[in-house]
């Protein structure tokens, strides 16, 4: 049964229709960009893949060196105290700042995770050519620094409908977990700076739709912090209001039914859980069991029926069963999310996945077709959302230590209707491929060549090159009119 969303009118968003005085920002943020990016950072691609191959390599050693080839390519990339990393790849609408500033914002959540299992007096991480970082430091470093308005690195003053406050969310979730490392160490007047910056979301307008959690888990991170501040319990039921049943949300009154449910909506519930337990226990434990229960058959060892946008976050496929493996404690969702999580792992980054120290811009390699408008070169990193639930709860929930489970369709066949959102999923265990087909339109003007995925055009790019902002063709197949999607990801090639 179709449930219906009451509607608003979206707002005109103005990296979406920049005007002369933002273009001419866009282009200067883009000489700078060319003035302090760093050479590409390839050295080490080559030995991650190699590990990420060997099925006999254990899966906490694998997540261990991801990390730190993550580290060490951030701490080459990384600016101004790390408050901004300027990583190789296609620019996003917005600006080369803001792209930069993502190069810290979805990176700093992997480092914190790595770290909020590290003991209290040992905060060092050793990269791959031996040498010691200490993550502490960098994360402290980062937070004094962006949030100084008299520093280089200053994140800025935020804006309605600004990318930024969707990376103040990232960052709030690294203040929070390392705040024995980091907030706990700091003074007062140091803790009532970096405040008054995360602070600044609390007026701000947002798209409506999963963009309200973002302010949500700034505000639950600093009344964790600060054992004071509101909770917008307006912004929290909106939220509430795009759950149509079985687990699944909407992304907006109007939006897709898609993957952004795992990586976007179940993630950061997840994480509004693990700050306060007591918020809304029941009916965020209650969707995510609900939500896992189908979706642990969408996953194979050999790919997933992607639908939606956002594909280059693919990494990041394993969230929710890690998250649901997490709050349930369920032998059997532990076995089956850490087999998720090695496989998905293995198939993308075991061919090429990760490049130059960061996701690729694609599925496998960079693939331009694949990359929203919104996404820059370090928006990638939200494709190691799984990893750091991984992180997090690995040791406590049991995940390195148990057994890898197969997953559905390595074990039967099986077909069944996702009733919410009106998608029948067929499994052949003999070919390891799940299908997914939506039964419904989402869009009637359709023909054949709509329904393709377009290449940018040679002007598109030339002036992307030129301005520094991205100017690609929107490919969410959703939105062109297909609805069948197989884990072989033929739509894709």
């Amino acid at each position: 049964m179709r449930v219906e969303i009451e509607a608003t009118v979206r707002p005109v968003i103005p990296y979406e229709h920049p005007d002369a005085a933002m273009y001419y920002q866009i282009f200067r943020q883009h000489l700078l960009r060319q003035r302090y990016k760093k050479r590409p950072f390839p050295v080490n691609d080559s030995r991650l893949q190699e590990v990420f191959l060997d099925t006999q390599t254990p899966i906490k050693k694998q997540c261990d060196y991801l990390v730190r080839y993550v580290a060490e390519a951030f701490h080459h990339y990384a600016v101004w105290d790390y408050t901004h990393a300027y990583y190789p790849g296609s620019p996003s609408q917005q600006n080369a700042r803001t792209d930069a500033m993502e190069g810290v914002s979805r990176v700093l959540p992997t480092l914190a995770a790595w770290l909020s299992h590290q003991p209290q007096d040992e905060p060092f991480l050793t990269t791959i050519k031996k040498e010691r970082i200490n993550i502490a430091a960098i994360l402290k470093q980062s937070f004094l620094a962006g949030t100084n308005p008299q520093h280089r690195g200053y994140w800025g003053t935020l804006q309605d409908y600004d990318q930024r406050i969707c990376e103040s969310a990232d960052l709030a979730l690294a203040l929070w977990l390392s705040r024995k490392w980091v907030w706990e160490t700091l003074t007062p007047e140091q803790q009532a700076q970096i405040t008054r910056w995360f602070t600044q979301v609390n007026t701000l307008k947002t798209v409506d739709n999963n963009w309200h959690l973002f302010p949500l888990t700034v505000q639950f991170v600093m009344r964790a912090l600060n054992g004071s501040g509101g909770i917008d319990d307006k912004k929290y039921r909106r939220i509430k209001a795009f759950h149509v049943g079985e687990g699944w949300f909407r992304d907006g009154a109007q939006g897709n039914y898609d993957y952004y449910n795992a990586w976007g909506f179940h993630y950061s519930l997840y994480w509004l859980d693990q700050i306060d337990p007591n918020w809304d226990h029941a009916f965020i434990h209650q969707s995510m069991a609900e939500f896992a229960s189908t979706y642990r058959y969408l996953l194979t060892p050999q790919g997933f029926p992607f639908f939606g946008r956002s594909a280059c976050y693919r990494l990041a496929v394993a969230a929710p069963l890690l998250a649901y493996a997490s709050q349930s404690g369920e032998p059997q969702a532990i076995g089956e999310a850490k087999r998720a999580l090695e496989t998905s792992l293995r198939y993308f980054i075991g061919h090429g996945a990760m490049r130059e120290g960061a996701p690729t811009q694609g599925l496998f390699g960079e693939d331009e077709r694949l990359v929203d408008n919104y996404s820059g070169p370090a928006s990638s990193f939200w494709s190691l959302r799984a990893l750091n639930i991984a992180l997090y709860c690995g040791d406590n929930c049991g995940l390195w230590a148990g057994e890898s489970l197969p997953l559905p369709v390595e074990c039967q066949n099986f077909s069944f209707t996702i009733e919410a959102i009106n998608l029948l999923v067929t499994g052949t265990s003999e070919t390891g491929e799940v299908v997914t087909t939506f039964q419904s339109d989402y869009t009637q003007q359709q023909t054949p060549l709509t329904r393709r995925l377009e290449s940018p055009s040679w002007l598109n790019k030339l002036k992307q090159t030129l301005v520094g902002r991205a100017d690609r063709p929107k490919n969410n197949l959703l939105r062109k009119g297909v609805t069948s999607y197989s884990s072989k990801m033929t739509s894709f090639f």
